[in-house]
């Protein structure tokens, strides 16, 4: 009984630590998106470049100039968006390979005692008859 006890245990925690690392995955994430959306105030730079651009030629520079700053922030991001994933993906399989791993203890483990209980029975009824 132990032994379905200490699976069951181990099941739980394991999928506790798959939780956690969602949950801390998707903080990341959200903290990242939100970080994005307060760094892209390319609607009002945009606006203030109409605003105050005196020729055209001032206007499509500026225009160039904010899509180059946007583009290296936005690349950035997306960067370390993509270290977050990978940071996660590394986690979980770690947490794979060690549940693997329990679970092919626990199937020997298993095995071994119902192979035990199996020949008592047999030497038993071998016994009685």
């Amino acid at each position: 009984m132990k032994l379905y006890k200490d699976i069951a245990e181990k099941s739980v925690a394991s999928i506790k630590n798959v939780g956690e690392v969602h949950l801390r995955t998707f903080e990341a994430l959200a903290a990242k998106q939100i970080e994005i959306v307060q760094n892209a105030e390319i609607a009002k730079k945009l606006s203030t470049i109409f605003t105050d651009g005196k020729d055209v030629n001032e206007i499509v520079f500026a225009q160039s100039d904010l899509a180059s700053c946007y583009t290296e922030e936005l690349t950035n991001s997306v960067n370390e968006i993509s270290d977050i994933l990978k940071g996660a993906q590394d986690e979980l399989t770690g947490l794979a390979e060690e549940a693997f791993d329990d679970a092919k203890v626990s199937a020997e483990q298993v095995s071994a005692e119902v192979t035990a209980y199996a020949e008592k029975v047999v030497t038993d009824v071998k016994a009685y008859a």
